[in-house]
């Protein structure tokens, strides 16, 4: 056996089924794996079978009864489900199934991972072209599931309020979507949260996630944005009072000077002969140490140059300096050693 060898059977553990259901959903639909991965960890930790105790929403990606209808509808064709779209019919923007059993059926497909997966797909993407046409731009990764949460519509006046106003209180906006998220328009101790709160809860999961299986191109040629999710931004949604100490952690911009005039000096090199200090403005020098020798010059010096008398570490050794150092010895003699070790 080698320490080393790599196991001839990479496959011996299968791989989740709820995950490749999400490729395989992505590849279909041209959304980002990551996006939908990570949309699916947020909304139901990968379980198929999620069930929400505010809402209808469940599966993977916790569809409400009306949004996975219309998605049936529009999309059931495309993917061998003709016979239930067909069931589904629009009564005056409701949707809706004559045969309880059918719907049934219907609503039940929510907890199967691959039907599940396509339909998300699906959704991001038409998320995705009615947020370019509304903000005039590509939206980022934490936007396109603001539109996931809230809806496109939803999702535009959220990013437009928290530009515009972002202290007014997200829940009076969204008063429905606030009752089935308490913990995203709510902190623990039950205050209701900003839309610039809001905007960075829901976007800091989505931080850095690639968007599309392939970059494609929006509204008069613009591209689309991969992973350029704006960290900063996130920062100061979940906490405005902290977010500019939080830029550095999020950002490589801005400046490049030194936090200080001492940090500056004592990383520069100090001239021939003279002492690093902390400061100009009169504060103690940290470095050379005094000798024994020098004290009574150092004495003569006044407060703003003032040394700190610190111990030298030992002199080096004359048998180890100078020319004892360089002077090549005999061979040793070990005999005496030996000698008392055995006892003589």
């Amino acid at each position: 056996m080698f320490l080393f060898t790599t196991p001839q059977n990479r496959d011996a553990q299968p791989a989740n089924p709820v995950v490749n259901a999400i490729r395989q959903g992505a590849e279909k639909t041209g959304a980002g794996f990551d996006y939908l991965l990570k949309t699916a960890q947020r909304e139901s930790a990968l379980e198929p079978d999620a069930k929400a105790k505010t809402s209808s929403a469940t599966g993977l990606f916790q569809f409400i009864e009306q949004t996975w209808l219309s998605m049936v509808k529009q999309e059931g064709p495309k993917q061998g489900l003709s016979q239930y779209a067909d069931a589904i019919s629009d009564n005056g923007g409701r949707l809706s199934v004559a045969d309880p059993a059918t719907r049934d059926k219907i609503l039940q497909l929510r907890n199967d991972p691959q039907v599940s997966a396509v339909m998300a797909g699906a959704l991001t993407q038409k998320n995705r072209e009615q947020l370019a046409t509304s903000l005039g731009r590509q939206p980022q990764a934490g936007e396109l599931y603001m539109a996931h949460v809230l809806g496109p519509r939803g999702a535009s006046d959220l990013i437009r309020a928290a530009a515009s106003d972002p202290s007014r209180v997200a829940a009076r906006d969204f008063p429905e979507a606030a009752a089935a998220n308490r913990s995203i328009f709510y902190d623990k101790a039950g205050r209701a949260r900003s839309v610039q709160e809001v905007y960075g809860a829901l976007a800091a999961s989505h931080a850095g996630t690639q968007l599309a299986a392939a970059a494609t191109t929006g509204p008069a040629g613009t591209q689309a944005v991969q992973d350029d999710m704006p960290v900063v931004e996130v920062a100061v949604g979940l906490r405005p009072e902290r977010a500019r100490g939080l830029v550095g952690l999020f950002s490589t911009g801005g400046s490049r000077e030194p936090v200080s005039r001492a940090v500056a000096n004592l990383w520069t090199t100090p001239a021939q002969g003279g002492t690093r200090t902390a400061s100009a403005e009169g504060v103690e020098r940290y470095y050379p140490r005094l000798r024994q020798g020098d004290a009574a010059a150092s004495s003569t010096s006044s407060d703003a140059g003032k040394a700190v008398t610190s111990p030298l570490p030992p002199a080096r050794p004359n048998e180890l300096s100078g020319t004892a150092a360089t002077t090549r010895r005999g061979p040793l003699d070990l005999s005496s050693f030996m000698n008392q070790r055995a006892g003589a």
